[in-house]
């Protein structure tokens, strides 16, 4: 989880950004202000011109949270990493490699370890918290929820001997819903039993394209659809 993470990592990556940034326009100033008769102000503002013509397609006013910045970003070339497994890479690019390399921040041998436990980490995580998932919606969401499903029967069949009109909405959804249930389980048992991939790299495109979809069809969207929150109250520990 993101809540879980250090910042340390983000923050190198962000302040050697702006070290580069800071060493572009200090730079292109100098450079100006060693012509003769050039005026300060002027040079400022001309590199401030520059920067926001190469690079005023990252600028947007709007919501960032918005689908309409998706799809304006991708309208405007940029790029849009919407995933762990789709943004990882970007620390072996050359462009990377030369920004650390450049400011002794980090070799391209580090660099590359940091890409790979990084990666290892993101596994592991979707490997343990899916299993996880697993065993707590088979051995106790599932349970609670046929119980409460025989419950609503009984109560059915009372209501069918007495001759009163019974009402099967809530028995109807709860069945969908254990059926919906146990197909996500048998989803995300069949994307844990998989053999693996051949690199970090693909091990974690299939936990992102496959265990994750399963893992989320399993988990607490649909549980908690599943009965109130009132049934919760009986259920059994996990182990």
């Amino acid at each position: 989880p993101g809540a879980s993470r250090s910042i340390a990592g983000p923050m190198i990556a962000i302040n050697t950004i702006l070290a580069e940034s800071i060493d572009y326009c200090a730079t292109q100033l100098e450079d100006t202000m060693a012509q003769p008769g050039a005026d300060f102000n002027k040079a400022v503002q001309t590199l401030l011109q520059q920067i926001i013509t190469d690079h005023g397609a990252v600028v947007f006013n709007g919501n960032g949270y918005s689908e309409e910045w998706q799809t304006e970003a991708a309208a405007r070339g940029l790029l849009n990493l919407r995933t762990t497994v789709e943004s990882l890479p970007q620390l072996q690019t050359p462009e990377a490699i030369e920004l650390f390399s450049k400011y002794a921040v980090l070799n391209d041998r580090e660099l590359h370890s940091r890409y790979e436990v990084y990666l290892e980490q993101y596994n592991l995580t979707v490997s343990v918290e899916a299993k996880a998932t697993l065993k707590v919606a088979k051995t106790v969401i599932l349970p609670a929820a046929l119980r409460y499903q025989s419950e609503l029967a009984a109560n059915l069949a009372k209501m069918k001997a007495i001759g009163a009109a019974a009402d099967t909405t809530a028995f109807d959804s709860l069945s969908a819903n254990i059926a919906a249930l146990k197909a996500g389980i048998a989803g995300l048992t069949a994307a844990l039993a998989h053999d693996g991939a051949h690199d970090a790299l693909d091990e974690a495109a299939f936990g992102c394209s496959t265990i994750l979809p399963m893992w989320w069809l399993s988990g607490r969207p649909l549980c908690c659809h599943v009965f109130p929150p009132s049934s919760l109250r009986n259920m059994p520990r996990p182990e």
